[in-house]
C-alpha cells in the first residue's frame, strides 16, 4: 500500500497507548478512521486529536472480547466509510501475575480480550475486506513476548504466542487463494504506555501479595534489561515504524533492534533440539 491518503482504517485499543499514536499518525496520513475502546473518555480524547487533524472519524465503545459489539464495530465502519482498508487488531492488556496466582477467571478475561479480539476482528471484518476486492491489510499487534516468555507474563505470553500461530496461518490461507488482503503481525518491544495498569478486577476478597509476586514496572524493567541495546520508545516512534512496516508488506513488523540476539538463541535452541532428535 503506497498511499494511505483518503483510506479507511479500524483502530482497536485507540483510548491510549499505541492505538492512540497508530490512530494519529493515520490521520496525519489523510486517512479515515474508526476508533475503538472500552474507556470512553480517553477514546473521545483520541477522537479529538485525530479530528484536530482534518479527517473524518467516528469513534465507538467497543468490547473486542464480544463478537456481537465487534461485528456491530464493521457494520458500523462500513455504513459509513464503505470500506476498511487497514483493520488494526490493536487492543490488549498486560495482566501481570505469578501463574500460581492466576483463576479461571483471569484466564478468560485475558485470553478472550488478547486473542478473542483479533479472532473477532478478523471474523467481522476479513469477509467484507474480501468481497471489496482492494488492496487491504489485517494488522495485529503482538509483542516481543510472543517469542521471548518471562515471569509474570505467562497468561499474556501465551495470548501473543498464539496471535503469532493465527496471524502466521492466516497470512497463508490469503496467500493460497491470491487474496488483496495482506496480514502482518507488530512486535513491540517496551513503549511508554500504560498497559502495566491493565489488570484483573476481582470480586473475590484481595490477598495479601505472595513472595512470589513482583512489582509490574519492576518486571517490565528486566524485560527491558534483557535486551541489549534496545530502549522505551514512543507511541509516536512505534506508529511510524508499524506504518513503514505495511509500505514494505513486511509480516513481522519490529519496533527495536534490541532482541535480536535473544531470537538467535531461541532459533538455536529450537535447530539443536531437532538436530538431537534427528540422529538419536
Amino acid at each position: 500500500m503506497n498511499d494511505f491518503n483518503n483510506k479507511v482504517a479500524v483502530v482497536t485499543g485507540a483510548s491510549s497507548g499505541i492505538g492512540r499514536g497508530i490512530a494519529v499518525h493515520a490521520a496525519k496520513a489523510g486517512m479515515s478512521l474508526v476508533l475503538a475502546d472500552i474507556n470512553a473518555e480517553e477514546l473521545n480524547k483520541t477522537l479529538a486529536l485525530v479530528k484536530a487533524c482534518g479527517v473524518e472519524a467516528i469513534a465507538r465503545v467497543t468490547d473486542v472480547s464480544s463478537l456481537d459489539e465487534v461485528e456491530n464495530l464493521a457494520s458500523q465502519t462500513y455504513e459509513t466509510f464503505q470500506n476498511c482498508h487497514l483493520l488494526f487488531n490493536n487492543a490488549g492488556v498486560l495482566g501481570p501475575a505469578a501463574l500460581s496466582e492466576v483463576n479461571r477467571d483471569m484466564y478468560d478475561w485475558l485470553i478472550n480480550i488478547n486473542l478473542g479480539g483479533c479472532f473477532n476482528g478478523i471474523h467481522a471484518f476479513l469477509p467484507r475486506m474480501k468481497a471489496a476486492g482492494l488492496e487491504s491489510h489485517i494488522i495485529a499487534t503482538c509483542s516481543t513476548s510472543g517469542f521471548i516468555a518471562y515471569p509474570m507474563l505467562s497468561l499474556y505470553s501465551a495470548s501473543k504466542f498464539a496471535i503469532r500461530g493465527l496471524m502466521t496461518s492466516l497470512r497463508a490461507e490469503l496467500q493460497m487463494s491470491k487474496s488483496s488482503v495482506g496480514v502482518s503481525i507488530v512486535c513491540p518491544g517496551e513503549v511508554t504506555t500504560n498497559i502495566v495498569n491493565s489488570t484483573f478486577e476481582s470480586h473475590e476478597p484481595a490477598k495479601a501479595p505472595s513472595a512470589e509476586q513482583m512489582d509490574p514496572a519492576a518486571m517490565l524493567e528486566v524485560a527491558a534489561e534483557d535486551a541489549q541495546n534496545t530502549f522505551p520508545i514512543s507511541p509516536a516512534e512505534a506508529a511510524e515504524a508499524i506504518f513503514a512496516g505495511i509500505h514494505k508488506k513486511e509480516f513481522y513488523i519490529f519496533t527495536h533492534k534490541g532482541y535480536k540476539r535473544q531470537l538467535e538463541d531461541i532459533s538455536t535452541e529450537y535447530l539443536e533440539a531437532f538436530d538431537r532428535a534427528m540422529f538419536q
